[in-house]
């Protein structure tokens, strides 16, 4: 069985590297993108199982981003969820409404990461522990 693939787009690399470490120590592939550009590449060079997507971004901003995935994807239902410190209830109505399936606000702990990643692996957030 292969690694569920989480395509994780933020342009703070230092914290995107973190994150991804974390994610590979239970068991994720992880793949970084720190602009628009580089997520949309590898976003049709890969299947991601889930994307995180940050929202303050340079150029094209995250919700931008969304829309346009949501609007090219072949899979309706990949999970997409924007991780961000503008974390108003505007600004997550805002997401959900440009087709996140969630909102993280930063920082978050290492357990709400994994609560929401593993909610979308076969055996829940109970395979990660």
């Amino acid at each position: 069985m292969s690694k569920p693939l989480v395509l994780l787009i933020d342009d703070e690399i230092a914290y995107a590297k973190v994150i991804g470490e974390a994610l590979q120590k239970y068991g994720f592939e992880v793949v970084l993108a720190a602009n628009a550009g580089e997520a949309l590449e590898l976003f049709q060079q890969t299947k991601p199982s889930l994307i995180l997507l940050d929202v303050m971004m340079p150029e094209i901003d995250g919700l931008t981003l969304l829309k346009w995935l949501r609007e090219h994807s072949e899979q309706d239902d990949l999970p997409i969820h924007v991780v961000s410190a503008k974390a108003q209830e505007a600004d997550k109505e805002a997401a959900l409404k440009a087709g996140a399936s969630g909102f993280i606000a930063k920082p978050f702990s290492l357990d709400e990461l994994l609560q929401t990643v593993g909610s979308y692996l076969p055996n829940g957030a109970k395979s990660l522990m």
